[in-house]
This record gives C-alpha cells, structure tokens and sequence, in this order.
C-alpha cells in the first residue's frame, strides 16, 4: 500500500496545485491513501497579522468542504482524509484542539517548525534553517520533546528537520537524536520518514540533509515506528516519480525498522 498522509496546498502561501489536480495526480502516482495536512492557522496571532507560511483563519472552512467534496467525488479511485500540520505552542494547545473539534479535522501533524515565539516578530527562528549551533539544537529539542510527550498528534513530521541546516551530523546531533528517538519510543509516537528533504538535498547541494541516515539508524535502535511523508508542496513536482518513495521503502526495510501505511484515526 501506498500512502502519504503530508499534503499541502496554495492555502498556505508556500505550495502550489488545486485540490483536485493534487487528488488526481496522486491517483496517477498509485497513491492509495491520500491526506491533506496544510499548514494550521493559529487564531491567537495578531490581528491583521498576514502569515506567510501557513492558511488564513478564514479560509479554513473553505479548505475543510473542498477535501470533503473531495474525498466523496473520489471515493472510488482513493481514500482521503482531512489534517492539518501544526506546530507545539503549550499555551495555546486548547486553541488549536477546539480548531479541531468545530471543523471535523480528522487528524494533525506535528511540525516542530517554531517554538512558541513564533513568526509574528521579526527575528523568528526557523528549526530548518537556524539551527547552527549546540545551542540552536537545544531549543529545538525544548520544543520536539514536550510536544511529542504532549500526545496530541497523529505522528511527527520531519523529526530530523535540524539537519537541514545544522553544519554536520556530529556528537550533538546524535545525543538530541537518542533523545527524540527514545521519547517516541516511551510515548507510542511515530516518526515521519519526510522525502521532501531528498529534493531539498538536491537543490541546494548539501550532503547533510534530513531524512538523515544517522537519525534513522539511531531510531531503529531505538526499535521507533516509522511512516513515510511526501510532504507535497508541489504534486507535478512530487508525485511524478515513485523513486524517492521506493528509496524509502526499501532503505526503511534494510536498516529494520517497522514502518506503517496507515493511521487509526
């Protein structure tokens, strides 16, 4: 079975594709599981606040009818199911549960993109692109940890995203890698295989990039269970090839870990 439960679309300011082209081309990839999962608004952001990475409050609603049209013009040829990717802010975690609650979103994924400061003010700092330094991995880590312990997510995307900026996998990458490995581990968490960072590698030339093999190595040490993401900005770009996808399967497979399809809801 083929999966991806990490797709976003134009409502988040950084994707591109209509909905039902996205659906279609997935349909053409021999995706058998098909979810939306753009990125969350968060309703305590500054009024007049114009986020440039993630879906406006009022297109939620909107968003949340065009899957469910969705998903039953096409319940034919695929299942789809309604997410939304966000991140772990403590304070505002019944905000986002009550999000979830009035819109029927069936599931979320944690993307530890920012901690609680966020993006509204102008230093933000972005976990996969400033992390550069000990100290940078140890925000992020006060971050990860608490919202994997949290339990509120289906799974938790990119847990590697560090290295996407990072210099190079060294001693600190690989103790903050034992440690997110074994809270998932004590909390049932999956962790995502994110391909997304395999095209990240490629344009911008770095060797370092996640999903890195030292991290995935560490997690089955760990004995972690693991689901692959496209995380699908572009689905002419994404879903044209299986080979990233089957890279995945079978790189999951060699190094032993177990690895599943799909979410219980």
């Amino acid at each position: 079975m083929k999966t991806n439960y990490h797709t976003h679309t134009y409502r988040c300011k950084h994707a591109m594709g209509n909905d039902e082209r996205i659906v279609e081309r997935a349909i053409n990839a021999g995706i058998d599981i098909l979810g939306f999962s753009d990125h969350n608004p968060w309703p305590h952001f500054p009024a007049g606040y114009d986020s440039h990475v993630r879906m406006e409050p009022q297109y939620l609603s909107e968003y949340c009818e065009s899957v469910n049209r969705l998903r039953e013009k096409y319940k034919s040829q695929i299942e789809i199911h309604l997410g939304l990717e966000a991140e772990f802010f403590p304070h505002h975690m019944q905000e986002l549960m009550d999000l979830k609650a009035e819109n029927h979103i069936e599931y979320l994924i944690f993307g530890a993109h920012y901690d609680e400061l966020d993006e509204p003010i102008p230093e933000r700092f972005y976990f996969g692109r400033d992390c550069l330094t000990p100290q940078d991995l140890e925000r992020y880590e006060n971050n990860i940890i608490p919202g994997i312990e949290s339990k509120f997510y289906a799974y938790v995307a990119h847990p590697d995203l560090f290295i996407r900026s990072y210099p190079y996998f060294d001693k600190h990458c690989e103790a903050l890698s034992h440690r997110i490995c074994e809270t998932a581990m004590r909390c049932g968490a999956i962790l995502e295989y994110n391909i997304s960072g395999f095209l990240y590698a490629q344009e911008h030339k770095r060797i370092d990039c996640f999903p890195h093999s030292d991290f995935w190595r560490i997690a089955k040490d760990h004995g972690v269970t693991a689901i692959i993401g496209y995380d699908s900005h572009n689905s002419a770009i994404d879903f044209r090839s299986s080979e990233m996808y089957d890279y995945a399967v079978h790189f999951l497979d060699y190094i032993g870990i177990c690895r599943v399809d799909r979410l219980d809801f």
